[in-house]
């Protein structure tokens, strides 16, 4: 699928070209060029977004929940990510591990799942087969969506997998260390403040009625989008998830308040001894949500700082020799979470050096215009990436569903790429000077054992 070819050169719109005015009926929205968004929905409150590309004879599949780790209470951290994993056990129609088995024989491929703090996915792509794989999946997955068995035996042998591997992504990682860390400083308040994978003692006392009640709050129609990109009629896949999902009940909202995060106004640091031979310097600042209007600036500032040989800290941290690498992301969240700096130190160097020289970066960027070579560079370069992600019906399907949950529509995830494209120099002096204050940063220090 060379969709990013085709986006790269359309003239995006949001205008939506309705259908019919029936609640169950379709509605045909704009992608880019001869793509298309055909966009259903159940009385149930289920989403269905379908793209037809009949450039293979294979579709994706993907369903997305409104539920992750923002969605947890303390003490029962790490549900959300616990249960993608018990979503692939028994159900009172599958045997222990049939799901995948089944999908196998058929030519599944890329079958995964994943949770973050705002959503879960279950994902695969498989062969049209006349139709009759199409049939197979949404059979299967509206069966796990309603019909999971959970068990106490089920349940230890799944938190078993899950604290081996938060050992191996957390404990044993000096850069997952960190990150989870990070998280836990510069939030109070906020669900963010615990990491997706949960901590050590709420995965050892968990139960299978605390993971019964929170399938029922949360595995619903009225909480999940599919994703459907291939060769498949939209009409005719309609009408399958409706069979098979349509007598599924919604279910009441039982989400627990989340509190707002407090304004950060004094740095908060931490030191970890960790077994690395260099030291290693994570910075976080507080930004908005992704829905938030300054969000296209924040990425083109991020990109500007650390996107690219020529960035600002390539060129002052390890051009120079005080650092082997850098890094700088957004976390894309819906909640307003962190823009983080990262820089693992040359032999001999210390991390307070990098933090000092990235505080001078900042603060050029507070008072300085940026070029117009430069802004567009790192435009063109965030603009590069996205579309060029797009190019397979599960990238494709996974940013629709990813934006429908994060934005609350997939064409507000589209509209966020054209924003950047008119970012202005005043913006990133702007959103630099309101967010990437010096005193509201929060530093994680990695030091060797």
């Amino acid at each position: 699928m060379k969709l990013h070819r085709i986006l790269l050169t359309s003239v995006f719109t949001t205008a939506v070209a309705v259908a019919s005015s029936c609640a169950t009926a379709g509605k045909v929205e704009p992608l880019a060029g001869e793509y298309k968004v055909h966009r259903f929905s159940l009385s149930n409150g289920l989403k269905l977004l379908i793209v037809k590309n009949s450039d293979s004879p294979t579709f994706a599949y993907q369903t997305w929940f409104n539920v992750g780790s923002r969605n947890e209470v303390p003490g029962k951290t790490g549900l959300a990510h616990l249960f993608e994993h018990m979503m692939f056990k028994e159900t009172k129609n599958l045997k222990p591990d049939e799901f995948d088995r089944t999908l196998e024989k058929v030519g599944a491929e890329g079958m995964n799942a994943f949770t973050s703090r705002d959503y879960t996915a279950y994902v695969q792509e498989l062969p049209v087969a006349d139709g009759k794989n199409l049939d197979l999946i949404a059979k299967m997955e509206s069966d796990r969506m309603v019909n999971l068995l959970v068990n106490e035996k089920a349940l230890k042998t799944e938190t078993e997998v899950v604290q081996n591997e938060r050992r191996l992504r957390n404990e044993n990682s000096p850069d997952g260390t960190m990150y989870q860390e990070i998280f836990g400083v510069a939030f109070t308040k906020h669900p963010y403040r615990w990491p997706v994978i949960g901590y050590e003692a709420d995965l050892a006392s968990m139960t299978a009625k605390d993971a019964m009640d929170f399938y029922k709050s949360h595995y619903a129609p009225n909480r999940a989008v599919i994703v459907i990109v291939g060769d498949v009629n939209p009409s005719e896949a309609f009408d399958t998830v409706k069979k098979y999902y349509g007598s599924i009940p919604a279910q009441p909202d039982h989400d627990p308040k989340i509190e707002v995060e407090p304004e950060q106004k004094e740095v908060r640091r931490k030191t970890l001894k960790l077994n690395i031979q260099v030291e290693k310097l994570m910075m976080g600042f507080h930004t908005p949500e992704m829905t938030h209007a300054d969000a296209p600036a924040l990425d083109v500032l991020r990109a500007v700082l650390a996107t690219g040989k020529s960035s600002r800290l390539q060129r002052s941290l390890v051009d120079m020799g005080l650092c082997g690498s850098t890094a700088s992301f957004n976390m894309n969240d819906a909640d307003p979470s962190l823009l983080m700096i990262m820089a693992n130190m040359q032999k001999g160097r210390r991390a307070a050096e990098a933090e000092a020289v990235i505080l001078k970066e900042l603060k050029k960027l507070s008072t300085t215009p940026v070029g117009d070579d430069e802004l567009s560079r790192a435009k063109n370069q965030l603009t590069y990436e996205f579309y060029s992600g797009l190019d397979s019906a599960s990238e494709l399907a996974n940013f629709i569903g990813q934006s429908e949950i994060v934005f609350g529509n997939f064409s507000k995830g589209m509209q966020y790429y054209d924003l950047i494209s008119k970012v202005t120099a005043d913006d990133l002096m702007r959103v630099a000077k309101n967010y990437l204050k010096p005193e509201g940063r929060t530093v994680l220090m990695g030091v060797s054992k």
